[in-house]
């Protein structure tokens, strides 16, 4: 997945292109007041299978990953509200340059992190098991 996604980018866009190995798909966003307790009731939630799929932008600026699949149950029960949309960051100044179609391979997330950002910096705060269905 991150490869296809990361073939399908044209970078010759001047944007603040977010590194591949920092990409990780948002659930949703707590500011600066995480319920780490309410997170960690997500352990062995059922993880659906996803992809990515197409991009889209927040506030004409951020550029992201769209997601096929449904995250929502699991978005709802780490706090996400329903207007949230589960997103994977590609770029920052985005000045609605065009994108591609798009859409990866599918696949399961095996779990979930709880990540506090600060100055640019991710650094995670606990992690749960997702459960995951065996492979068809």
């Amino acid at each position: 997945m991150i490869d296809e996604l990361d073939a399908v980018l044209d970078r010759t866009h001047d944007l603040d292109w977010t590194k591949p190995e920092k990409w990780h798909i948002t659930l949703c966003f707590h500011g600066e007041t995480a319920d780490e307790e309410r997170f960690k009731a997500l352990e062995g939630y059922e993880a659906p299978e996803i992809r990515l799929k197409n991009f889209g932008d927040f506030r004409g600026k951020i550029l992201w990953a769209g997601i096929d699949g449904d995250l929502n149950e699991l978005a709802r029960a780490a706090g996400a509200n329903d207007n949230w949309r589960a997103h994977l960051t590609v770029a920052y100044g985005y000045q609605g340059q065009p994108m591609p179609a798009f859409l990866s391979s599918q696949w399961q997330p095996s779990e979930a992190v709880l990540v506090s950002s600060a100055d640019g910096a991710y650094t995670p705060v606990a992690r749960v098991g997702l459960r995951t269905s065996a492979r068809r």
